[in-house]
């Protein structure tokens, strides 16, 4: 596991999604959205959405004996579940996965499934990564859909869908689509979608992309309101000369009292790497 699990306090229930085994026989645990009951840690229920997946770092290496003899896919639920409350008279559990697929199971009928729409290719890091987002009726899909070569052994063929989605939460039908554009230029490890968890606020949907940019999203249309490139160099509080690189794990932006806060750099796993903590606050008058 390595997301946030989700409350439902009405129920005394915890809500959690699992990743991909690391070693065979994959079980039918992994790739799975999972009930505990809270008081006693008992698990209630469980629904596994795919089957079969074996993977860890070793199946990027050549002739690696460690790799599980499933080979992947490696298509974790890596961002946390949310609960919508009251959707059309039922409470739901909504969930994104790496394989680019996003779930509403109702909570009521022990997580049956209510819809389901594939919105990226996936991959190993593909799909939804870190963090969706909800702003009433309207659910925020970040789409990450790597293109590298070393990131992505399997896909290299197939279109990427990086880029920002928005979903109909009680009915999983797609409300707009605003797929990232490439201003890379062949920079290395630069990558056009969204891995990083992403944040909604009213009016507006913001999200750091692997390309460093920063970009606010117009919550109705997901036209771009406003953007800022991280990795251009800027003077740090220290006097020192520091840039941002690509947006990368759990925290997403962060909106407080009229600022904007936001980390940017992630140099690990073939991302672009730096060490900013940037604030924006309202222009001077």
């Amino acid at each position: 596991m390595w997301n946030s699990p989700a409350i439902d306090e009405p129920r005394g229930v915890l809500y959690v999604g699992t990743g991909e085994n690391y070693s065979s026989p994959a079980n039918d645990r992994s790739d799975a959205l999972m009930a505990f009951e809270l008081a006693t840690g008992r698990l209630l229920w469980h629904r596994q959405k795919t089957e079969g997946d074996a993977w860890n770092v070793a199946c990027m290496m050549p002739d690696n004996p460690n790799c599980p003899e499933e080979d992947g896919p490696d298509v974790d639920f890596g961002a946390g579940t949310i609960i919508p409350r009251d959707i059309d008279g039922r409470d739901l559990l909504l969930a994104g996965q790496k394989s680019g697929d996003v779930y509403a199971l109702d909570l009521g009928r022990r997580g049956e499934p209510v819809w389901h729409n594939k919105v990226g290719r996936g991959g190993i890091q593909g799909g939804v990564h870190f963090g969706m987002a909800l702003d009433g009726r309207r659910l925020y899909v970040p789409i990450s859909d790597m293109t590298s070569p070393e990131a992505e052994v399997h896909l290299h063929a197939v279109p990427s869908k990086a880029g920002l989605y928005a979903l109909d939460v009680a009915t999983g039908r797609m409300l707009w689509a605003q797929p990232a554009d490439d201003v890379c230029n062949g920079r290395q490890y630069c990558e056009a979608g969204i891995s990083a968890a992403i944040t909604a606020m009213p009016g507006a949907v913001l999200a750091g992309h692997m390309d460093g940019r920063l970009r606010a999203y117009e919550a109705e249309t997901g036209k771009v309101l406003w953007e800022y490139d991280t990795t251009q160099g800027v003077t740090a509080t220290d006097g020192s000369r520091a840039h941002g690189g690509s947006f990368g794990g759990g925290a997403g932006p962060i909106v407080q009292d009229g600022m904007l806060f936001a980390a940017s750099g992630y140099g690990i796993y073939f991302h672009m790497p730096g060490t900013v903590l940037l604030a924006f606050g309202p222009a001077a008058p």
